[in-house]
């Protein structure tokens, strides 16, 4: 299988690639396969909050007309004297549906829409995307210590807390596909992939 850095190290020997990489700008060759910095992921992170908090309000929007047929003649509700669910049952709801969504965005694919919207992948040490449980864990991390993401403007090597942790990284990965290249790209001469 052939990664991204192997390709770009390829092409600028001067060799021609066992792969082509699908349409892709070129300045993003350069940054394809290396580790995104704090912006792309802070924006990659509100975007899905963004979408957590919209299905939140959209839940209490559907229970709040629910509890009109439920329970049309009075004033209550299903939760005393209101129609709407309390404040805290709905974080605790909103914590945990962000943990669901993070967990199995990263265990299917390292994308969720956030990361597809900035062209990022989440990837284990491995190069690949996260198995159910180290997604569980980093999604848990994210959610519960979502400052762990500053620590990326001063690490190095742009990782967060969470990363260091469970040995993740997030990258910049235009392609929708897997890491590395040998899984969508189609060869242009009749070898096989290289292996790592």
């Amino acid at each position: 299988m052939t990664t991204f850095r192997e390709y770009r190290e390829a092409v600028a020997q001067g060799r021609r690639p066992q792969y082509e990489l699908p349409t892709l700008p070129s300045d993003a060759v350069d940054f394809q396969g290396d580790r995104a910095g704090f912006v792309s992921r802070a924006v990659a992170a509100g975007i899905d909050v963004v979408l957590v908090f919209l299905t939140v309000l959209g839940t209490i929007a559907v229970l709040w007309m629910l509890s009109f047929i439920v329970d049309p003649g009075t004033d209550g509700g299903s939760f005393g004297d209101s129609r709407v669910p309390p404040v805290v049952l709905m974080i605790g709801y909103g914590y945990a549906l962000n943990v669901l969504y993070w967990t199995v965005g990263w265990a299917t694919s390292g994308r969720t829409i956030g990361n597809l919207v900035m062209g990022l992948r989440v990837v284990n040490y491995k190069g690949r995307h996260p198995r159910w449980i180290g997604a569980f864990l980093r999604a848990v991390f994210c959610t519960v210590f979502p400052f762990g993401l500053l620590w990326v403007i001063v690490s190095g090597a742009n990782r967060s807390v969470q990363d260091v942790v469970i040995r993740t990284s997030v990258i910049y990965d235009w392609v929708a596909g897997i890491p590395g290249l040998g899984s969508k790209a189609e060869p242009t001469t009749g070898s096989e992939p290289t292996s790592e």
